[in-house]
């Protein structure tokens, strides 16, 4: 039966002794293999210390090499002086040793392809999981199979802390910039230093506080258009029509005079109007802004959507949901509210941790804000389940103090809005204010 597994020992050993005496050869295979693509311990091995020596700019052949793997007590382990002698002795050539890669990666993938569904198989004879769990989990075995990926055992402290490093340290000389979806609010940004990567992060406010607005504007005009940023936005709440009205008003202040979103909806527009309506529409065309407009999706739609566009966009830097509340667990097993919604929360975070991206989840706050003398919300108020406040990374309170004593005449005028990061688990909590600019659906910096 092992012979059957699919493998090949001779590319695996010119891949490594390509590796040990050009370090051109080693950065052509490091684009293309991760160690768990070796099939042979010993040749995994070798490849995990080239790889680290190659990371931390320390010079490659067969004299520091054999010290390196000396002072980590596995020279012997891995065949010592006579394997060496094998590897270098081998027919191999350093130029081709891509194509040595390539070999090596397609016996991996068959691997893993085989192993997914042996789990498959299990998975699916299981009776205590509903058949949407397992369809979502299978389909999460396949793209881990085809990505690459094996989550069948631990990572290393020592790897995990040597990748640390090296972005700490590129981070530091300006090598690398911050990996966060930047939101251009100046204060927000310097809390939080982004929306980072792996993250779930709410945005919480009463009802017409303004979070689709602000949503939309971090979408919008954060992140970096250079770097091909793209962006999945649910709404649950309102048609992509609507959505595209308020970004078009937003984006019009880019060019001075803005148009407000009330003449747009309604069509009476001046020349200048339509002239600013074409400006932003070409400028909206270049960001990479995709929308999911449907009032009725679960935490598995959510999930599986998210991967799908995944796969087709590796690009992938923000997921927005608007809102929270809106979205239904799909079990069968939920009756209650509470359990349901700290479902969707624990969905969402795992969603942002798989797809190595940030995840932002607007939320309703309870009543309980309006019951107050002391209007300004609180983590408390989290409507439904303290699940959200306990998944969740950051925690952002958006509050208009003018909202409580809007009239006819003043309920479209210019307003200061205060976010409270709340919550943030990497970093410290703050105010920020940030000045709304109502009739055009735009949150500014304050005072900018």
């Amino acid at each position: 039966m092992a012979n059957s597994i699919p493998q090949n020992l001779q590319a695996e050993r010119a891949v490594i002794g390509a590796c040990l005496v050009s370090s051109d050869a080693l950065g052509i295979v490091s684009e293309l293999l991760k160690p768990e693509d070796f099939y042979d311990p010993s040749n995994k091995a070798v490849y995990e210390i080239c790889l680290s020596m190659y990371q931390s700019s320390k010079p490659i052949d067969l004299v520091t090499f054999q010290n390196e793997a000396m002072s980590r007590n596995i020279f012997e382990r891995i065949g010592g002086q006579p394997f060496l002698a094998e590897l270098v002795g081998d027919d191999m050539l350093p130029a081709n040793a891509g194509y040595y890669a390539e070999i090596v990666r397609d016996t991996a993938t068959r691997r893993r392809v085989i192993s997914a569904g042996q789990k498959i198989m299990t998975l699916g004879a299981k009776t205590d999981i509903e058949a949407s769990e397992i369809v979502s989990e299978a389909e999460k075995i396949i793209l881990d199979a085809s990505a690459g990926k094996d989550t069948s055992g631990p990572v290393s402290l020592q790897s995990v802390t040597q990748s640390a490093l090296a972005r700490i340290n590129e981070l530091k000389s300006g090598a690398r910039k911050n990996a966060g979806f930047m939101t251009k609010f100046t204060d927000l940004d310097r809390i939080i230093a982004g929306f980072q990567p792996g993250t779930l992060n709410i945005i919480a406010a009463r009802p017409s506080m303004g979070k689709t607005a602000l949503a939309l504007n971090i979408a919008q005009f954060g992140g970096n258009v250079e770097a091909n940023n793209h962006v999945l936005f649910f709404s649950l709440e309102m048609s992509s029509e609507q959505l595209i009205h308020r970004m078009f008003s937003a984006q019009t202040l880019e060019f001075g005079t803005g148009v407000e979103v009330s003449a747009i909806s309604s069509g009476l527009l001046s020349d200048y109007d339509s002239y600013a309506l074409d400006r932003a529409a070409q400028t909206l065309q270049r960001r990479n802004i995709f929308i999911y407009d449907s009032s009725e999706l679960t935490a598995m739609d959510f999930r599986a959507k998210c991967r799908r566009f995944k796969t087709r966009h590796p690009d992938l830097s923000l997921v927005v949901v608007d809102y929270l509340q809106l979205m239904s667990s799909g079990s069968r097993r939920n009756d209650n509210r509470q359990y349901e919604v700290a479902e969707i929360s624990r969905v969402m975070k795992s969603v942002a941790v798989e797809l190595e991206c940030p995840v932002i989840a607007l939320s309703q706050l309870s009543r309980e804000t309006e019951r107050r003398t002391e209007k300004k919300p609180q983590l408390s108020d989290l409507r439904d389940s303290g699940a959200i406040e306990q998944d969740a990374d950051t925690v952002i309170m958006l509050y208009r103090e003018d909202y409580y004593s809007e009239t006819e005449n003043n309920d479209l005028q210019d307003s200061r809005a205060d976010l409270r990061v709340a919550k943030n688990r990497n970093g410290t909590t703050g105010l920020c204010h940030l000045t709304f600019q109502r009739k055009y659906t735009r949150f500014m910096n304050y005072g900018g």
